[in-house]
């Protein structure tokens, strides 16, 4: 069968209920990125680091610093399983699996429901840019080339 890039699909999460299980430097990029888009993050980790503290001051994020438990789940509508454990990422993916959760493992993207793609934002417009979990530097930087067009069309204005 042929593999064909994955479909990006743009999603409300202004009023969805979302989970990141680890606070460490992958985890904290994609928590700062998704405060851009989602009215309720909520992390579970027992250690959380500068980035993430920062988020937790801003009031954007919410943080239960403490073991994963698999009742975490309950009531989630996405879950991202960033921690530094590959093991404990694929557990959280067999449980949202099984709950029907959609589920984002950093450390595997076989594992993956979705991609977390490269994000780059201004004003109402949104770009979401993947290489179908193939190639990451190339994905990153065609996303900072983005972002920088959209900083000096900001500065032309």
């Amino acid at each position: 069968m042929a593999r064909y890039p994955w479909f990006p699909m743009f999603v409300d999460l202004s009023e969805k209920n979302v989970l990141v299980v680890g606070a460490g430097e992958v985890a904290a990029r994609r928590i700062a990125t998704l405060t851009q888009f989602c009215g309720r993050v909520e992390v579970i980790a027992p250690r959380v680091n500068g980035q993430v503290e920062a988020e937790v001051r801003a009031g954007r994020v919410r943080v239960y610093r403490r073991c994963y438990d698999e009742s975490d789940l309950e009531g989630r509508d996405m879950v991202l399983a960033a921690t530094n454990n590959a093991e404990l990422n694929a557990v959280i993916a067999r449980a949202c699996r099984e709950k029907e959760i959609p589920v984002n493992v950093a450390s595997d993207r076989a594992l993956c429901d979705f991609y977390f793609p490269g994000v780059a934002v201004d004003g109402e417009v949104a770009v979401g840019i993947t290489a179908s979990g193939r190639n990451h530097k190339r994905a990153r930087e065609i996303t900072r080339r983005i972002r920088a067009s959209l900083r000096r069309r900001e500065d032309d204005d």
